[in-house]
């Protein structure tokens, strides 16, 4: 149990959460039918995730407030962007 609890503390649970969250965003654009509009669609939110796990594996590292906060910022602007987004897009419900 000891090395699960070294596993998480070290902030590897935020790499491995990001590399499956970019796998699942290549497999899902692979298989569109428009590629580079399914990645349009879902880089925005992707980017959003991302900059939080990034914080999560910082934190959980123990980093310094000032990157975690940087990335919890560039989460939040990913977020309006993605927001701004579906409000603009004609097929809002996706």
């Amino acid at each position: 149990m000891s090395a699960v609890i070294d596993w998480l503390m070290a902030g590897w649970v935020g790499a491995v959460a990001l590399i499956v969250l970019w796998l699942e965003v290549a497999v899902l654009c692979l298989s569109a039918p428009s590629p580079g509009k399914r990645l349009s669609v879902l880089a925005p939110n992707a980017f959003a995730g991302s900059f939080l796990l990034a914080a999560v594996g910082l934190a959980l590292s123990g980093a310094g407030a000032v990157p975690i906060l940087a990335l919890m910022a560039g989460s939040l602007v990913a977020h309006g962007i993605d927001m701004l987004a579906r409000f603009r897009r004609p097929d809002s419900a996706a």
